[in-house]
């Protein structure tokens, strides 16, 4: 048992982990006032591997994380689960064109890179600044401290990027591990069934409390 419970924590840190900082930048006052009348575009970044964690594939430690990333696409991609990271960044993208009188270009971009000169590089031509989201970690997660019950997990990153000096000038991430509210069941069908619904209304769930999160830390609303 307890051999489990300490590979499943490494694995659950896994399935958690890919982003390199979560720390909040604000939006300062004067990069607000700078925004105005100004094209934003958006760019989202490539999302990584949907992961599931079962019990079976803890067991096999490392290797059992390849089989996790594997069986985790395969199912993203048959019942059709859609990374949320364009969902975020148009509710971001309101915010700067309300808020603050940001101009958001229609054109939106698409990147497996991460530095912002690569983003950057990418984005609609005449953008002077650009609002980048990333999806760093998703997936159904076996919790092993709480009766090893299965539960979706969802991490996000969001920047927004000076289009000529590349400078990172406001960014917020959000780490929606099972926080205890959440649907839990030992049963991973129940997740699956009728086109893996219940990870879809769970996930949507985690992705509107990290877009609040994220409006907070990055935007100040």
């Amino acid at each position: 048992m307890k051999l489990f419970l300490r590979r499943g924590a490494l694995a659950l840190a896994a399935l958690l982990a890919g982003c390199t900082t979560l720390a909040p930048a604000r939006l300062s006052d004067a990069w607000a006032a700078a925004l105005r009348g100004q094209p934003v575009a958006v760019v989202i970044q490539s999302p990584s591997t949907f992961g599931v964690m079962r019990e079976r594939d803890v067991a096999l430690g490392p290797a059992g994380l390849l089989l996790m990333n594997a069986q985790g696409e395969h199912l993203r991609k048959s019942a059709h689960i859609d990374d949320p990271a364009d969902a975020i960044a148009t509710a971001l993208g309101e915010q700067l064109a309300a808020r603050h009188g940001a101009v958001l270009l229609p054109a939106r971009a698409a990147s497996a890179q991460d530095e912002p000169a690569a983003i950057a590089a990418l984005a609609a031509p005449g953008a002077r600044y650009v609002l980048t989201v990333a999806t760093v970690s998703w997936g159904l997660a076996r919790i092993p401290v709480r009766d090893a019950t299965y539960a979706v997990t969802y991490v996000a990153r969001a920047r927004l990027i000076d289009a000529r000096t590349h400078a990172v000038v406001a960014e917020a991430g959000c780490m929606q591990g099972p926080a205890g509210d959440e649907f839990e069941s030992r049963d991973y069908a129940d997740f699956t069934a009728d086109g893996a619904a219940m990870i879809k209304s769970e996930l949507a769930r985690r992705v509107a409390r990290c877009t609040h999160f994220i409006q907070r830390d990055m935007l100040g609303a």
